[in-house]
């Protein structure tokens, strides 16, 4: 192979070396904006987190003063609290994951059939 050709040849090669590097550069940009995303919206997740845990603590002291008929209230709105505590816990693993959020659930009934036994 004469220089010329060497030449030309190790410029197409530089060239896609380069044309490689700057495919990876905008990969790492890609990257990092969806780490901010990420961070972002866990940050959001854990702030909710721990405003539902703030209002878990606050029935729970309901749940110790209640009595009598106050009781089965309480007690009802203590288990929707412990149950959005979980959704959310639930949300922010998926999303720390990378996973997309599936579709939100029907909400349960209101009369509170479907529960279980009691």
């Amino acid at each position: 192979m004469d220089e010329e050709k060497r030449r030309a040849y190790a410029d197409r090669f530089r060239a896609r070396i380069e044309e490689w590097e700057a495919k990876l550069d905008q990969l790492g940009a890609r990257a990092k904006q969806a780490e901010a995303d990420l961070r972002i919206r866990l940050a959001d997740d854990e702030s909710d987190l721990r405003q539902k845990i703030y209002e878990a603590r606050d029935r729970l002291r309901e749940l110790q003063a209640a009595s009598g008929e106050g009781w089965d209230e309480v007690k009802s709105g203590a288990e929707r609290i412990w149950t959005d505590v979980r959704a959310a816990w639930d949300r922010t693993s998926r999303r720390a994951a990378g996973e997309e959020d599936p579709p939100a659930p029907p909400p349960p009934p209101a009369d509170g059939s479907g529960s279980g036994p009691s």
